[in-house]
């Protein structure tokens, strides 16, 4: 099967208003793929389908073959499926190395009878999380960083610590909304080479986001798909989609 994510006539509603209406898309594996359109195309609507959030009023959403539809937010999480939101999540009274441990140790760690009953190779457990957690750190450059509070970073850190702690997860898809969205221009070239050299490196199958910086698709994107008034309004490469004159009217106002 060459596709990661394939979604199929997917609709949704808010009372009698179709947020997405007939949405047919195919996700390849080893591709990195973007979804783009004006504000309430409904792109981040698809996002919230396709991780859980919400549930579709009709069609379906396959991964790796499985029909994922309906299926609760962790349970697709388990699957293989992590995503990164715009507000960017981070636990900030925890330290940046304490942000990637939570989400690696396992849970049937988490219970403190374990940690009780087993002392000695909770121990040993945790010590093996944490060097994970510093090579995460190490990889996306907040080494340094890693025993101040994740709150005191900047905004454009804790994008980067959010990204820490999906590669740490070994997600499979990557669901990145705005990954690029209020950092500086040097903090965006550093996330666009961080999720091409993963997406490179073969660690992750397929990655879709959303984005409205022209030059993060143009540089990260080799598929989009263009989205307008809930449908998928135009597909293709990068270059053919962004030089489309449908494309310019509808999204830049060209």
């Amino acid at each position: 099967m060459n596709n990661a994510l394939l979604i199929k006539d997917v609709g949704k509603r808010f009372g009698d208003t179709w947020v997405l209406r007939d949405v047919r898309v195919a996700v390849p594996k080893g591709k990195i793929t973007a979804f783009m359109g004006p504000n309430g195309a409904g792109k981040t609507t698809l996002f919230h389908v396709i991780s859980g959030a919400l549930k579709p009023d009709i069609g379906h959403v396959y991964f790796e073959g499985v029909d994922i539809t309906g299926w609760p937010s962790h349970a697709i999480a388990l699957q293989g499926i992590g995503r990164q939101f715009q507000d960017v999540r981070v636990f900030k009274a925890l330290t940046v190395l304490e942000n990637v441990v939570v989400g690696l140790v396992p849970q049937q760690h988490q219970k403190a009878w374990w940690a009780w009953l087993q002392p000695i190779k909770t121990d040993r457990s945790m010590q093996k999380i944490r060097h994970e957690a510093e090579h995460w750190l190490d990889y996306v450059g907040l080494a340094d960083a890693r025993t101040q509070a994740a709150g005191e970073l900047s905004f454009g850190q804790q994008k980067l610590l959010s990204l820490a702690r999906l590669f740490a997860k070994d997600f499979s898809c990557l669901l990145l909304d705005e990954p690029t969205a209020g950092v500086s221009p040097a903090m965006i070239e550093r996330i666009i080479t961080l999720i091409r050299k993963r997406v490179d490196e073969g660690a992750l199958s397929v990655t879709a986001f959303v984005e409205h910086n022209m030059n993060a698709v143009e540089h990260l994107a080799d598929w989009i798909h263009f989205m307008h008034e809930g449908r998928i309004a135009f597909s293709g490469r990068s270059d053919h989609v962004l030089g489309c004159e449908i494309v310019r009217e509808l999204y830049m106002g060209i």
